[in-house]
């Protein structure tokens, strides 16, 4: 099942995407972070199940499957392509830092490219998305908490990450990342090391891997997280990027406005964006 919210006629919804359009299932549960419970979804499939398309798929505006008081756990070099091409070494505990709300664009909208910078990265994520509170969870357990998965495009503006120690600043301009366009839910991806991931640019393909190229698995990183802080319904947690993104180029393929972004992973989509100038 593809969870998203949306708006039409300009009123937010909650939706299910479906290939005859989206069923809305707004009533269905109190709020987003209710929706990705064990029992939100079990209602949500059920209702989706017998109910006609209630929009057709381009009636719709596709919004972040992002609830603002969430949070967005993003680990950093976490692809073995990756960190070879960038001529770093296999990290022995994950580099975690956070994102906030507002460095991302929705499916379908602009991506902005910062004014401070001409070397405004994208980088293809698989995002988890936490399904029910997990605090001190055993690796064995870790997808248990899980409601499902989502695309992130981890936009970087590389010198700015590269200015201190800590790579805050570069991950955080507003609207240079995206996620979307929904959530694939853990019914649809049993296996999530299991998938195919590929970054298109003006239809080039520049990113191209399987998910099993990651040194710190999910089980693992909800496992290490939830060791420090408590994870809550809707926290989200990218899982670094391939190789293929433009630093990784001689010379770098910095995104330029005009560009389109395309970014696929099997089972969840394709999440598109258009790069614009701030």
């Amino acid at each position: 099942m593809k969870l998203m919210r949306c708006r039409h006629d300009g009123q937010d919804a909650l939706g299910v995407m479906r290939n005859d359009g989206v069923v809305d299932v707004t009533g269905v549960t109190v709020d987003f972070s209710d929706a990705l419970s064990p029992e939100g979804l079990a209602a949500i499939r059920a209702h989706a199940e017998s109910a006609p398309a209630s929009h057709k798929l381009d009636e719709i505006e596709a919004l972040l499957p992002l609830w603002p008081g969430a949070r967005v756990f993003c680990v950093g070099q976490n692809y073995v392509g990756h960190i070879e091409e960038m001529d770093y070494e296999i990290p022995d505990f994950p580099a975690i830092f956070m994102r906030t709300h507002a460095s991302f664009a929705p499916h379908g909208a602009d991506i902005i490219k910062p004014n401070a910078s001409d070397q405004y990265d994208y980088e293809a994520e698989l995002t988890a998305v936490i399904g029910r509170p997990a605090r001190h969870v055993a690796e064995a357990d870790a997808l248990d908490y899980l409601a499902g998965y989502t695309i992130m495009n981890e936009g970087s503006v590389r010198d700015w990450q590269r200015r201190g120690p800590q790579v805050t600043p570069g991950k955080n301009f507003d609207r240079s990342g995206a996620i979307g366009p929904c959530i694939a839910t853990t019914d649809d991806i049993p296996d999530p090391a299991a998938l195919t991931m590929e970054t298109r640019i003006n239809g080039e393909t520049r990113q191209s891997t399987r998910t099993d190229d990651m040194v710190f698995s999910i089980p693992y990183l909800i496992s290490y997280i939830s060791t420090f802080c408590g994870l809550l319904p809707g926290d989200m947690i990218s899982t670094g990027s391939p190789s293929g993104s433009a630093a990784g180029f001689t010379p770098p393929q910095w995104l330029v406005p005009g560009d389109l972004v395309e970014m696929e992973i099997t089972h969840i989509g394709v999440l598109r964006n258009w790069v614009a100038a701030e």
